[in-house]
């Protein structure tokens, strides 16, 4: 079975971290992810680490990947830059309730779920994230199959469009959008980032292409920055909490550290209808671990 650790008296094979970690560097490589919201369900449902360890464990997993994406899509020159700056306030806020809720439910106890007491912080937090990314796969399933002639080419989405104040030029992509429609999606970003461990990438990057118009490229160049901040804290919220344990997060760190760079330069040959499909059947894989986990 190799080394293991022990997390409150559960043994964690130490090469199925490192193997794990490799898997979701190479994910947030590709896609622009920090790649939470593979790991976290994989930590509960692999290796059944507490939810609250899971999340607090895999945002500081995150700051790694994150950090690496980040200085590669610099490099390729990937992304608009000034959709962090709005996205940056509203994604701390939300990162901080996202937090409080996650303790909330983890005081809340168990209720009865298909004739067994479950805890109540896993039925809400993993249920919810599965209901989330079916309706992601579907999405990027539907436009991967898209007969669109140019499928990079910026088209303003629903979000885009909104008569909301202060609208801003992103010439890197071609887009004209709200400061505020910006300010709130990081807010529920970060919500989501505290309450359910991920960096948020996963959740952006939809509502970037589909909600903002963003082609799939510019979309995974975009928000990095914001992932690595809200990672950031998330992680001191989670460790004051208790929910950061390092003998986790270091394996997970390194693997995931080195896979993520070859992940970024792999995204560059890529078409984005491939990209496309590829990210909805990862969203369709984690949910299938999800609820296997809930029915388990």
């Amino acid at each position: 079975m190799g080394p293991t650790l022990l997390l409150d008296g559960q043994p964690v094979p130490l090469l199925g971290l490192l193997a794990l970690g490799s898997i979701v560097g190479f994910i947030a490589g590709v896609f622009g992810v920090g790649g939470g919201f593979l790991l976290t369900p994989m930590l509960t449902a692999l290796f059944h680490v507490p939810t609250g360890i899971a999340v607090g464990s895999g945002l500081c997993q995150m700051i790694g990947t994150a950090t690496v994406t980040f200085l590669r899509r610099r490099q390729d020159n990937l992304g608009e830059p000034r959709v962090d700056l709005f996205l940056l306030g509203g994604s701390l806020l939300g990162v901080d309730a996202g937090a409080r809720l996650l303790a909330a439910l983890t005081s809340a106890g168990t209720i009865s779920f298909l004739g067994k007491p479950r805890p109540l912080v896993v039925l809400v937090a993993e249920g919810l994230f599965a209901a989330l990314l079916l309706a992601i796969s579907a999405l990027f399933w539907w436009q991967g199959g898209s007969s669109s002639s140019d499928p990079e080419a910026p088209r303003p989405g629903p979000l885009a469009r909104l008569p909301l104040p202060l609208p801003v030029s992103l010439p890197a992509v071609g887009l004209r959008v709200s400061a505020f429609a910006l300010a709130y999606t990081g807010l529920f970003l970060g919500l989501m980032s505290g309450l359910l461990g991920v960096g948020g990438g996963v959740l952006l990057l939809p509502i970037l292409i589909h909600g903002y118009g963003f082609s799939i490229r510019a979309a995974t160049g975009t928000g990095i920055l914001v992932l690595l901040t809200s990672s950031c804290v998330g992680t001191f919220l989670h460790a004051l909490r208790g929910n950061v344990r390092l003998e986790v997060v270091l394996p997970l760190l390194v693997a995931s550290s080195l896979s993520a760079q070859i992940g970024a330069r792999v995204a560059r040959g890529l078409h984005p209808r491939t990209m496309r499909r590829g990210f909805a059947l990862l969203c369709l894989a984690t949910v299938a671990i999800l609820v296997s986990h809930l029915l388990r």
